[in-house]
């Protein structure tokens, strides 16, 4: 089994709870329930990208997957001024990010949502009228690129992958599920 096999083999339930609480019609339904959510999710990619920063920042793979940006644009055209959005609140704790497996395993979490992010802004043309300009860039992050992107990760992740580290990996991921899903709750 690949460390990419056993990551989504290992954090099935925690995956599985956090799509629990992410409640796509709700998310959707209002234009107000999707700013409160994207407001969340700002506070965990803001906050775990200088944690993450700390370990992996100078490399070009973590840099290419920040996307805190993208949200506080989408907030901006939603609405919120620079300061309002500059006093957001920041998820903490955040789980401890000392290595590059930590980090790994965490960017897992934080690349799979990526790819659920296609769904969300489906979602959200078709419910809300938003598109990548009014308000959605976030859930479009990567655009056309969206596959190749993971793929990269996932070629990453393997280069990473032995049995000394694949246990540290997969214990990160698991806590980062458990970490976003709880600060993400907090916004229903």
């Amino acid at each position: 089994m690949t460390l990419l096999e056993r990551l989504k083999a290992e954090t099935r339930a925690e995956h599985d709870r956090i799509e629990r609480t992410v409640d796509l019609d709700r998310l959707t339904a209002t234009l107000a329930g999707y700013r409160a959510m994207l407001v969340r999710l700002h506070g965990f990619h803001s906050a775990w990208e200088a944690k993450a920063a700390e370990v992996v920042g100078g490399d070009d793979l973590f840099r290419r997957r920040r996307k805190a940006r993208l949200i506080a644009k989408d907030l901006a055209r939603l609405g919120m001024d620079e300061e309002e959005i500059a006093r957001l609140p920041r998820c903490h704790p955040l789980m401890p990010l000392s290595n590059e497996a930590e980090a790994m395993g965490s960017l897992y979490v934080v690349e799979g949502s990526t790819l659920g992010g296609a769904v969300i802004a489906r979602a959200a043309e078709r419910r809300l009228g938003l598109t990548a300009e009014t308000g959605c860039g976030f859930f479009r992050s990567y655009g056309r690129e969206t596959a190749a992107m993971w793929r990269s990760f996932g070629t990453r992740l393997l280069e990473l992958s032995s049995p000394a580290v694949d246990g540290i990996v997969v214990a990160s991921a698991k806590r980062t599920f458990e970490v976003m899903r709880i600060w993400l709750s907090e916004a229903r």
